[in-house]
């Protein structure tokens, strides 16, 4: 299940594609909202308006065309879709703004009426909408707006798959879309519909390409991926066929609910030469039952702990991390010391903790027993807090150990080094130099082969999507270190 996390993304470039010219081309500038498949989404969509010779610019520099790709995850989420349309308009009045995604899926009328919007487009058309915007009509001050919101797909088949660099060394392959369960707080299942997934050929497909492209990691996403299955094919069964494939490169899964780790699921992991990573993030939101059931979740605690445990028996190594929401209506101060109390009996290594935020159209949005703000924030400090230290706890358990770490770009303001481990563990390098990524353009474009040796003895050098092996050495309580060995 997607998390109820905000995240906010703009897509930038420099350069139109080719055969069309600066002084001619037009420019997109997006903006994003929401969960990773809306980030991949925008970064599909991107790269089929360059295909049709468009520049991609800033989000707060003029543009011809401003999209923006919403999220209704929270009430909060949609009045930040409408500031960033009014934004848009600020930075051009001339400009046509597109809106797109799941606000616009469930409310397009109320996104139509925005001022200067010209174009709304659900999610079931949302590859469609380069060609939507040739087709706007807006010289007139009369324009009508257009509409194109249609009821999602229940065809239980998705078609076609987004592809994208998270950044320079990591890329993200979405393989399913939507979702069948209709928890209480949450309207995602209604703006991205039922559960439909790619097939395992095409999947196959698509990851070969990015293997070949020189990924070294791959987060396989979707709405809630747990729920893949395609011609009799489960996730693991997925899992299995592409960890059977060549290549030097590892999976990295999005977030799971928790009684979609089965067993099997777990030894496929466990029994894929480290073709996926150990690792397994959580969509637990609790950990009290009677809160479990408000939520509309199915799961309930002691089978959280088991699986929790299970992942651990066999893969000692493993991070495990969940989201949890505080201060869901009906979580007294009780329920609330339960769940702090199961997560002490819980082999769980960090929390992304959110504050519970009625959406309107659900639900929990008419549940009684609501918590006041203020108790909220201190709730989510206290497993904030917790978290902090299990982090702290399960980072100091591999000094001395050996990680296997890709590089990303960029260094921290101490010019070290940082790479992602296998199991979730953020490394900054103390023996390394980072020198530029050499790829296939900047060959081209005369840089050398031979870089400059670091300037202090015995460093190592590294670049981006470099896959090393790194010693942890010591850790304190915001960061971890270790050694190219």
């Amino acid at each position: 299940m997607t998390s109820p996390v905000e995240l906010t993304q703009e897509i930038t470039a420099s350069n139109p594609s080719d055969g069309a010219s600066a002084a001619s081309a037009q420019t997109v500038a997006f903006h994003t909202l929401g969960c990773r498949a809306n980030q991949l989404e925008t970064s599909t969509l991107a790269e089929s308006f360059k295909e049709r010779g468009w520049e991609l610019g800033a989000f707060d520099e003029v543009a011809d065309l401003y999209v923006i790709n919403t999220c209704t995850v929270t009430e909060r989420a949609d009045l930040e879709s409408q500031r960033m349309i009014r934004r848009a308009r600020l930075s051009n009045p001339n400009a046509r703004i597109a809106v797109t995604g799941c606000y616009a899926q469930v409310a397009p009328d109320e996104l139509a009426a925005q001022t200067g919007v010209h174009l709304v487009v659900g999610n079931q058309h949302k590859d469609e909408l380069p060609d939507l915007v040739e087709t706007l009509e807006i010289s007139a001050p009369d324009f009508q707006t257009v509409v194109k919101v249609s009821e999602i797909d229940k065809s239980r088949i998705m078609v076609g798959a987004s592809a994208a660099a998270i950044d320079r060394t990591r890329g993200s392959l979405k393989i399913q879309d939507g979702c069948d369960y209709k928890c209480t707080y949450c309207i995602i299942w209604q703006a991205r519909g039922p559960s439909r997934s790619l097939s395992v050929e095409d999947v196959k497909s698509h990851l070969g390409r990015m293997i070949f492209d020189g990924f070294k990691e791959i987060m396989l996403t979707g709405i809630n991926i747990g729920q893949y299955e395609h011609d009799g094919a489960d996730f693991a069964d997925l899992l299995q066929a592409l960890a059977a494939m060549p290549g030097a490169f590892r999976l990295r899964l999005s977030s799971l609910d928790p009684l979609e780790v089965t067993d099997k699921l777990i030894d496929v992991v466990a029994n894929s030469n480290g073709k996926i990573c150990p690792y397994f993030h959580l969509s637990a939101q609790s950990a009290e039952d009677f809160v479990l059931r408000r939520m509309g979740r199915r799961h309930h605690v002691a089978g959280m702990q088991a699986t929790c445990r299970s992942i651990m028996e066999r893969m000692p190594h493993a991070c495990i991390g969940s989201d949890l929401i505080v201060g869901f209506p009906g979580e007294s101060l009780e329920r609330f010391e339960m769940t702090v109390a199961a997560l002490d009996e819980t082999p769980m290594h960090y929390l992304h903790v959110f504050s519970y935020s009625a959406r309107a159209n659900t639900p929990a949005a008419e549940f009684e027993e609501t918590v006041p703000e203020r108790e909220k924030r201190r709730r989510a400090q206290v497993l904030r807090e917790w978290s902090a230290k299990r982090q702290v706890e399960f980072q100091r358990r591999f000094i001395d150990q050996v990680l296997d770490v890709i590089m990303e770009d960029g260094v921290d303001d101490e010019d070290h080094p940082k790479g992602l481990s296998e199991n979730y563990i953020k490394v900054k390098l103390l023996n390394a130099a980072l020198l530029p990524r050499l790829d296939l353009d900047s060959l081209l474009n005369g840089e050398e082969l031979i870089q400059p040796v670091a300037s202090e003895a015995g460093q190592k050098i590294v670049r981006p999507n470099d896959r090393v092996r790194v010693r942890i050495v010591s850790v304190s309580d915001e960061h971890c270190f270790g050694e190219v060995v």
